[in-house]
C-alpha cells in the first residue's frame, strides 16, 4: 500500500499488487487482505502512520512477523517497545553495508600487498615467522598460514618461538598437524634475512626478540602499545577482530588460495579458541572466516586436538596439586615440586580453575636447571598475562593473555642448593611472594 498514485501505478505496471491508501487509518487497514500473513512490512515515512498500522498488525491473532522502519535512531527504541520484531533504519543499513565493503576492500588490499612484498624478497632470504613467548594454536595457526603463503611463492620460512609450549591442547595440536617449529633461546638466528612478527607486534614485548630488532612484517590482532611505532615493510594490525587466525584465513579467502585440510583446520581451531568458542571479542569478521574454513576442515583431526588424552604423570601432577593448593581468597597457588613433563601444569591449572569460588590459579614446578610456571584466570578484574609479567619479568621469561600465562625462571643462586625439600621451599617463597605482590595481596596463603 503507498499514499502516491503515481508509485502504485508503476508498482502495478512491476506486477506488483499494489494498493493506494493511508496506512495510518484504522479503516482502511481494517480493509487489508493481512489474515494468515506470515510477514508484514510496515516503511512509510510518517512515524505516527507507522505506529498506528505497527499497533493495529501487532493486533491481529496469530501475530504475523513485523518489521518497521525507523525514520531516526530516536525512535528505534519506540517501534521496538510498540512490538516490531525488527526495525530498520536505512541510513544505518547503507552505513554498516558500505562499512563491510570498505572492510573487504582494505583486506583484500593487504592480503595483495602481503603478497607482493613475499613476492619481492630474494629466494635466498630465509624468513623467521617469530610468535610470542607463551604460543598458542591462534598464533601457530596464524604462523604457519604465512609460512604456506611464503612457500607457495618458493620462498623459505620457518616458524620460530622463544618460550613454553604451555598447554596440552596446543601441544597436541602441533603434534597432531605436525607443524615445523625451531624453538630459539636467545636473538635471531645470522641465516634470517627477514622477520615476520605473528600474534604480536612490538620486538620485546610479549616476546624475546631484542627491542631494537627491525621487523619486517607484522600481522597482529592485539592493539599496538600506546606510542609505538612501527616501520615495518609490511604492518596489519586489526584489534577488532577476535583472532589472527580470523585475518590470515580472510587473506586467503580474498586471494582465492588453494587451502588445505590442515591449514583450514588450524586456522579453524585458532579463532575458536582465541574467541572462547565465539563467546568472547567476536565480530562478524571472525564469524565469516570460520565459515568459510568450515568446508575445509578435517573433523576427525579437530576432534583429536579438542580432546587430548592426559598423561600418567599429568594425573600425578594435578594429584600433587590438588594436595598443595594454598588459597588467599579467590586466588590458588600450587607447588607440584620437581616433574619432567612442563604441559602437566596448565592441565594442573586448567583443572583447579575449576574449583568453587576460585578466580586465579598459578601452578608451578622445577624442571631441571628453571623453576617453571603456569597460571590461569577467569577474573574479568584481572588481566593474568601482565600479572605474571610484572612478578616473573625480569627474572625470567614471562607472558600470556588475559585468561593464560607461563613463565621459566632461572633458578641461578639456588641450583647450589643440593637439599631438594630446602630448594622447593626457597622457590616456594620467591614465587609467591612475587605473585601476590603483583595482584596487590600482602601475607601469606594459607593450605586448605
Amino acid at each position: 500500500m503507498d499514499s502516491d498514485p503515481a508509485r502504485v501505478e508503476a508498482l502495478r505496471e512491476q506486477d506488483y499488487e499494489a494498493i493506494e491508501g493511508d496506512i495510518g487509518s484504522q479503516a482502511t487497514l481494517k480493509g487489508l487482505p493481512l489474515k494468515g500473513a506470515e510477514c508484514v512490512f510496515i516503511l512509510s515515512y510518517s512515524h505516527a502512520a507507522n505506529m498506528k498500522a505497527l499497533e493495529y498488525v501487532k493486533s491481529l491473532s496469530p501475530p504475523p512477523l513485523i518489521m518497521a522502519r525507523a525514520l531516526d535512531v530516536l525512535t528505534i527504541d519506540e517501534l521496538y517497545r510498540a512490538g516490531a520484531d525488527v526495525v530498520l533504519h536505512p541510513p544505518t543499513i547503507v552505513a554498516e553495508e558500505a562499512l563491510g565493503e570498505l572492510q573487504k576492500m582494505e583486506l583484500r588490499g593487504a592480503a595483495w600487498q602481503l603478497m607482493s612484498y613475499l613476492k619481492s624478497l630474494d629466494p635466498s632470504q630465509r624468513m623467521a615467522i617469530i610468535v610470542h613467548d607463551n604460543p598458542d594454536s591462534d598464533a601457530f595457526a596464524s604462523a604457519l598460514c604465512l609460512k604456506t603463503m611464503a612457500e607457495s611463492l618458493g620462498k623459505s620460512a620457518d616458524i620460530l618461538y622463544y618460550g613454553i609450549i604451555g598447554h596440552h591442547e596446543t601441544r597436541a595440536f602441533v603434534n597432531l598437524l605436525d607443524i615445523p617449529l625451531v624453538h630459539i633461546t636467545d636473538g635471531v638466528p645470522k641465516e634470517y634475512g627477514v622477520i615476520a612478527l605473528v600474534d604480536c607486534n612490538t620486538p620485546g614485548k610479549n616476546n624475546s626478540l631484542p627491542p631494537d630488532t627491525h621487523v619486517n612484517i607484522v600481522i597482529d590482532h592485539h592493539q599496538l602499545p600506546e606510542g609505538v611505532e612501527l616501520d615495518a615493510e609490511f604492518v596489519d594490525i586489526r584489534p577488532d577482530v577476535g583472532a589472527t587466525s580470523t585475518m590470515m584465513a580472510r587473506y586467503l579467502q580474498e586471494l582465492d588460495f588453494e587451502v588445505s585440510s590442515t591449514l583450514a583446520t588450524a586456522l579453524l581451531y585458532g579463532i575458536r579458541t582465541d574467541t572462547g568458542e565465539f563467546k568472547r571479542n567476536t565480530s562478524a569478521t571472525d564469524l565469516n572466516a570460520a565459515a568459510y574454513l568450515y568446508g575445509f576442515v578435517d573433523q576427525d583431526l579437530l576432534a583429536q586436538i579438542e580432546t587430548p588424552s592426559m598423561s600418567p604423570e599429568a594425573m600425578d601432577v594435578l594429584g600433587v596439586a590438588i594436595r598443595n593448593k594454598k588459597i588467599e581468597g579467590s586466588y590458588l597457588i600450587s607447588n607440584v615440586g620437581f616433574i619432567h613433563d612442563r604441559d602437566t601444569l596448565p592441565q594442573a591449572a586448567d583443572y583447579l580453575l575449576k574449583l568453587e569460588g576460585i578466580s586465579t590459579v598459578l601452578v608451578f614446578g622445577i624442571i631441571d636447571d628453571r623453576i617453571v610456571i603456569s597460571a590461569r584466570s577467569k577474573d574479568i578484574r584481572v588481566n593474568i598475562g601482565d600479572v605474571v609479567q610484572k612478578a616473573f619479568g625480569d627474572i625470567g621469561s614471562a607472558g600470556g593473555h588475559h585468561k593464560t600465562a607461563a613463565a621459566q625462571i632461572p633458578l641461578g643462586l639456588f641450583s647450589g642448593v643440593k637439599d631438594r625439600a630446602i630448594l622447593l621451599k626457597l622457590a616456594e617463597e620467591a614465587v609467591t611472594r612475587r605473585f601476590l605482590s603483583a595482584v596487590g595481596i600482602e601475607g601469606e596463603v594459607e593450605a586448605r
